[in-house]
Order: C-alpha cells, then sequence, then structure tokens
C-alpha cells in the first residue's frame, strides 16, 4: 500500500502518528483497558474503511478522536454498566515507597479517583470536550471541527465542566 495520493495518510502513518492519543482518548471514556481496546480497534478499522478521504492537512487526529467519540456514543448502552464500577487505582506502585511519601501517593490517587469519577458523570455534551481538551491534548478549535460545533460552544462547554468539577471537589475535599 506504499502507492499512496500525494497528501492522503497511509494506515502506518495513522497509526504510528496518533495511536497513542488515540488510545489515551478511548480510556479516558471508558475507564477499563479491554472497553479500551475494543473502542479503539473500531475506532481504527473505521478509519481504514475511510482512508481515501483522510490527509494530513485535513487533521486526521481530530478525525480519529471524532470517530472514537461516535462509536462510544453508539456502544454508550454497554458500556454503561460497566463504567458504574470505580477505575482501578495503581495500588501496588504507592506501596513500594516510604511511608511518608506513601500518604501523600494515596492521597494523590484519591484525588484523581475523585476527578475521573466527577467527570464520569459530567453530561456528554461537557465530557468529550474536556476529556479530548485535558487527555489528548486537542486545541479547541480542533475539538470544534472534530465534534462540528462552534469554538465557543467549546469554550462554554469547557467551562462548565471545570465548574462542576470544582464545585465537586470543594463539596468533597472541603468539608475536612
Amino acid at each position: 500500500m506504499d502507492t499512496e495520493m500525494p497528501g492522503c495518510i497511509s494506515e502506518a502513518q495513522l497509526v504510528s502518528k496518533y495511536s497513542d492519543s488515540v488510545y489515551r482518548f478511548c480510556l479516558s471514556l471508558v475507564y477499563r483497558r479491554e472497553d479500551a481496546d475494543d473502542l479503539f480497534q473500531d475506532t481504527y478499522l473505521h478509519a481504514f474503511t475511510k482512508i481515501d478521504k483522510i490527509n494530513e492537512s485535513g487533521n486526521p487526529q481530530a478525525f480519529l478522536l471524532a470517530t472514537a467519540a461516535s462509536l462510544w456514543k453508539s456502544q454508550k448502552r454497554k458500556f454503561a454498566r460497566r463504567n458504574r464500577i470505580a477505575p482501578q487505582a495503581q495500588w501496588d506502585d504507592a506501596c513500594d515507597s516510604d511511608a511518608e511519601g506513601l500518604e501523600e501517593q494515596v492521597l494523590a490517587i484519591e484525588e484523581t479517583l475523585m476527578v475521573r469519577r466527577l467527570v464520569s458523570v459530567l453530561p456528554d455534551k461537557m465530557r468529550i470536550p474536556i476529556i479530548m481538551y485535558y487527555v489528548a491534548g486537542m486545541t479547541v478549535a480542533d475539538i470544534a471541527e472534530a465534534l462540528k460545533l462552534p469554538a465557543g460552544t467549546i469554550k462554554s462547554r469547557l467551562s462548565r465542566a471545570r465548574g462542576i468539577i470544582k464545585e465537586g471537589l470543594i463539596s468533597e475535599y472541603g468539608n475536612q
């Protein structure tokens, strides 16, 4: 498949350049490696069927993340049951250090889990942009393009999501 048209991206390039960010995005949506693996594979299978329509100047990462989000939404009922289970923390890594550092690590893990829980209960219209922004590292413009929404709408949703997360953290940790 080395006979590619100018500007088109090959399947190998699509995987080598974007697989890490696409996988992190999938994992952020579903929180379980098995489900993230399935979503990741489905995303690339879908992208490969449309490889002739993807070119390097058209932001392939946005296309892949939008595809993953769309596939996830269509499979949401399947994932909803599994997603109710809190994500597993890396307790083994925390237990390998000294007792003083252990408390700090446990608190950091606890805070990370709280943020994940707060993100997981956000409405999809806020959850997907916040994951695209913070996990995939996409710009507001790229998210807007991928979701086919105005940049102002994305900024508004990011702001509202941050506010909800902040309120949740304050109500959880502010009472201590």
